[in-house]
């Protein structure tokens, strides 16, 4: 949330950087390796993918999410996507880190990939 910084190396979620606009949460992520998908139907990026998500709060229960997708090597143009996030709120509420297993889309999904 600091400044900018670049990337070590290409990795499976990309490198985040976060600032704000107001009161909207802007994450910029680039440096994905092409080896991810965007979902489980092998729809696939390269590694100039870059992504522009904004988290915005509409009421203390809502927030809007925003993501602008920009891949010149797969797509003419950017995409967008948009959804609204309900929140349950609860007193003494944990958010605990999720730790995911080195490879484990490879093991599931690698069988379905296409070579491209």
């Amino acid at each position: 949330m600091g400044s900018p910084t670049k990337a070590p190396a290409d990795s499976w979620m990309g490198w985040s950087n976060g600032h704000w606009e107001g009161e909207t949460l802007v994450v910029d992520v680039t440096s994905q390796n092409e080896d991810t998908w965007f979902d489980r139907s092998g729809n696939f990026h390269s590694d100039a993918l870059h992504v522009v998500e904004r988290y915005t709060p509409v009421v203390r229960t809502l927030l809007t999410y925003e993501a602008t997708i920009e891949d010149p090597k797969i797509f003419r143009g950017p995409g967008r996507s948009a959804c609204r996030c309900i929140a349950v709120w609860r007193r003494n509420v944990r958010l605990l880190e999720y730790k995911c297993p080195e490879f484990a889309e490879e093991l599931l999904y690698g069988p379905l990939r296409k070579e491209v």
